[in-house]
C-alpha cells in the first residue's frame, strides 16, 4: 500500500510540476538575452558651445549630426553665438557652474580661467579615447600649464602681411618684403594714386602687434618677463615703438586716426576703402584672413608678403598661437564622451572634409592628412602657414601679452597719441608705467 501510495503521489508530481520543469530546462522556452549595445546605453547629453560666422555655424551643426549618427546613445545640444558678449557669457557660465561640456576657448583665456592648470579638465587623462600623437608639441606645449592639457587647438596662427596686388600694381610697385620697402612705399602711393591711398590699414590692437614684432626683431628678447611680472624692454624701447607710429603715419604708410574714425566703429574688413582696394593693406590672423578677402570688390587679388626681417633678428617676433582650443569642463559628469566628440571634431577625415578650411589649417596631422588627399589644401591660410614653418621662432608668445587689461592699455595710449593728446616721448613714458602697472595687477 505504502508502494502504491507513493506511486500514485510522484504520478500526481510529475502531472502537476513536470510541465513547467520541462519548460524551464529547454533553451528554446526562454527569450535570448540581447547583448549590450549603443541603443540600450542610457542617453547622454552633451553641451558643446562655440563662436562664429553662420558657415562656421552650418559647418558645425552638420558635423555634429554625423557624430550623433555616428553614436546614437550621444545627444549634443549645441549652444553657438558670434564673437560678442561671448566671454561675457562664458565667464558668467564658469562661475555659476554651468559651463558646456565642450567648449570653444581663446588661448589668452586660459590666464584668466586656469592659471593654475587646473581650470579645465586636463586631456591627459583622456589620452586613450583622445588622439593626442597628431598634434604640433609647441602646440600642445603652448596648451600646457603646470603640466595638464587644457585644450586642443584647432589651429596654429599668426599674424602675417597680407597685401592687394591689384593696388600695388597700380602703383607701379611689389608688395613689401622689408620694413624699409613697407615705409617707402607710403609716398608712391601718395604720388601715385592719391591722398586716400595707403599701402596699409591699422586699427590700434593691430598697430600694438605690430609694434610687437618690430621691437622683438630689434630687441632679441622677449617683450614680457613673466618671471618679474613687468615689461621685459625699457622706456627708451617703448619711446621707440611710439616713434614706429608716428613715422608710418607721415610716411603715409597708414591712415591716422581721424581719417579711420570717419568710416564708423565697423570691423576693418567691411571698412569702404578695405573693400574697393585703397586701403592696401593688412597685419591679420591666417584663421581670418578669408573673411578679409571674401569682402572685396570683384576683380582684386590679396596675396601673402614675404615677413618682414631686420638684419641680425634672431627671432621674427611672430604672434604664434593656438587660434582657438576646445576645453572640456573640468566638472562634466561625461569626461570620456566629451572626449569622444573632441576626437571626432579634431580627428575624424569626415569631420575634417565638412569643416574644411573655415578656421584656417586644422593643427591635427590626421585632418590636414584628410584635406591634403582631397586636394583642399590651398589658399592664403596654407600659404601663411607654410610661410610660418619657415620663419625664427626662437622667441615665444606670452598669454600675458594678450590680456584684455594690457591690449586695452597699448590702445588707449596709442589712442591718445593718434590724435595728438600726446607725443610719442609722453607715450613712450606710459607705456612703461601704464603698462608695468597693470602687469603687475595681473600677474601675481
Amino acid at each position: 500500500m505504502p508502494n502504491i501510495l507513493s506511486v500514485l503521489l510522484s504520478a500526481l508530481f510529475l502531472l502537476l510540476v513536470g510541465p513547467a520543469l520541462s519548460q524551464t530546462a529547454s533553451p528554446t522556452a526562454q527569450p535570448p538575452v540581447a547583448l549590450p549595445s549603443a541603443m540600450d546605453t542610457p542617453p547622454i547629453e552633451l553641451r558643446m558651445s562655440w563662436w562664429g560666422g553662420n558657415d562656421v555655424h552650418r559647418a558645425q551643426l552638420k558635423a555634429l549630426d554625423l557624430f550623433e549618427r555616428r553614436h546614437p546613445h550621444i545627444r549634443v545640444k549645441a549652444e553657438y553665438t558670434g564673437w560678442a558678449g561671448h566671454l561675457e557669457r562664458l565667464t558668467t557660465q564658469i562661475a555659476g557652474g554651468t559651463a558646456p561640456d565642450l567648449m570653444q576657448i581663446n588661448w589668452n583665456w586660459l590666464k584668466l580661467f586656469s592659471r593654475d592648470g587646473r581650470g579645465f579638465y586636463d586631456l591627459n587623462r583622456l589620452a586613450g579615447t583622445l588622439r593626442l600623437d597628431g598634434f604640433d608639441r609647441d602646440a600642445l606645449a603652448m596648451s600646457t600649464i603646470q603640466g595638464h592639457l587644457n585644450g586642443l587647438p584647432l589651429n596654429m596662427a599668426a599674424r602675417l602681411f597680407w597685401f592687394n596686388k591689384t593696388t600695388f600694381d597700380k602703383a607701379g610697385l611689389t608688395v613689401p618684403r622689408s620694413w624699409d620697402e613697407l615705409m617707402a612705399a607710403g609716398p608712391r602711393f601718395r604720388q601715385r594714386l592719391g591722398p586716400d591711398y595707403y599701402p596699409l590699414d591699422v586699427n590700434f590692437q593691430d598697430l600694438t602687434a605690430i609694434a610687437y614684432s618690430w621691437i622683438v626683431q630689434h630687441r632679441n628678447r622677449p617683450f614680457i618677463d613673466e618671471a618679474a611680472g613687468r615689461l621685459a624692454l625699457s622706456r627708451d624701447d617703448m619711446v621707440a615703438i611710439a616713434r614706429l607710429y608716428t613715422r608710418m603715419v607721415e610716411n603715409h604708410v597708414i591712415p591716422d586716426a581721424r581719417e579711420r574714425a570717419a568710416y564708423g566703429n565697423v570691423p576693418p574688413q567691411e571698412m569702404r576703402p578695405w573693400i574697393t582696394g585703397r586701403y592696401a593693406g593688412t597685419y591679420q590672423w591666417t584663421s581670418a584672413i578669408g573673411k578679409y578677402v571674401d569682402t572685396l570688390e570683384p576683380g582684386q587679388e590679396v596675396v601673402l608678403a614675404p615677413y618682414p626681417l631686420l638684419p641680425g633678428a634672431a627671432s621674427a617676433g611672430l604672434l604664434y598661437k593656438p587660434a582657438m582650443l576646445f576645453a572640456i569642463n573640468r566638472e562634466t559628469r561625461h569626461p570620456r564622451e566629451a572626449a569622444l566628440l573632441l576626437d571626432f571634431l579634431m580627428n575624424d577625415p569626415e569631420a575634417a572634409h565638412i569643416l574644411g578650411l573655415r578656421r584656417g589649417v586644422p593643427e591635427s596631422a590626421a585632418a590636414v592628412a584628410a584635406l591634403r588627399q582631397e586636394g583642399l589644401l590651398h589658399g592664403l591660410a596654407w600659404e601663411g602657414r607654410q610661410q610660418i614653418a619657415g620663419l625664427p621662432r626662437t622667441i615665444a608668445l606670452t598669454g600675458w601679452f594678450e590680456h584684455a587689461r594690457v591690449r586695452d592699455g597699448f590702445q588707449d595710449i596709442f589712442e591718445a597719441l593718434g590724435y595728438g593728446r600726446i607725443d610719442a616721448e609722453e607715450a613712450g613714458k606710459r607705456m612703461d608705467e601704464d603698462i608695468n602697472a597693470i602687469l603687475a595687477r595681473v600677474i601675481r
